[in-house]
């Protein structure tokens, strides 16, 4: 880039903002340059990008639902809460989320969600097959046309040698398709909560566009 014009990167749990700074005498020439290099960047990194001055992740995905015409359910295990919890944080957000459910133990799983038995107990509450039941579920029980899921160890303790602290699975569930993701996360339960949180909300992100 030029020289007048400087690239900062903040950092977060949430997300890396992008903070371009140009210095100079005509607020025209300043403009038009920047613009430019918000150009180059949209050309390397467009499907990281969710939104501009300031708009958060969970802002853009509440304009996304709108805009599609969308409903959400969330079905959480190690986040307790925390995705609804952000989703419902902004204003407006009751016209596409349906609402959410915090099943910790197996039996809410099971009872609320429709998880059935046989997964949980071959594969665990921390796997592939619960989790994608857990989104699966929470779309047929609430009549969302969108689940999201997240289970896992959140830590510090409960790890074990094949499912270490950190350990997360988060899932999307559509008309047409579940998808599920594995997180290698940390051994800091608030962080990890954290990531997980910001990562279930982009994998919706990525596919409502």
């Amino acid at each position: 880039m030029p020289s007048h014009i400087k690239l900062a990167y903040l950092p977060s749990p949430a997300g890396v903002k992008l903070r371009l700074t140009a210095k100079g005498n005509l607020k025209s020439e300043l403009e038009a340059e920047t613009a430019h290099q918000i150009d180059l960047l949209q050309q390397l990194i467009g499907p990281y990008i969710y939104g501009y001055d300031g708009l958060e992740l969970e802002q853009a995905i509440g304009h996304l639902l709108k805009e599609k015409g969308r409903t959400l359910a969330t079905a959480e295990s190690c986040t307790g809460g925390a995705v609804a919890a952000l989703v419902t944080s902004v204003s407006g957000s009751s016209a596409y989320f349906l609402g959410s459910v915090v099943a910790y133990s197996n039996e809410v799983k099971e009872k609320l969600l429709g998880v059935k038995f046989s997964t949980l107990e071959k594969y665990g509450a921390v796997s592939e097959q619960t989790v994608i039941e857990m989104a699966e579920g929470v779309r047929h029980s609430l009549g969302s046309d969108i689940g999201i899921a997240t289970t896992g160890v959140a830590g510090p303790t409960g790890g074990t040698s094949e499912k270490p602290v950190g350990t997360v699975w988060i899932a999307y569930s559509d008309a047409t398709k579940t998808i599920a993701k594995k997180l290698p996360l940390t051994s800091e339960r608030s962080l990890n909560i954290k990531l997980t949180v910001t990562q279930v909300l982009n994998l919706l992100r990525e596919n409502l566009i």
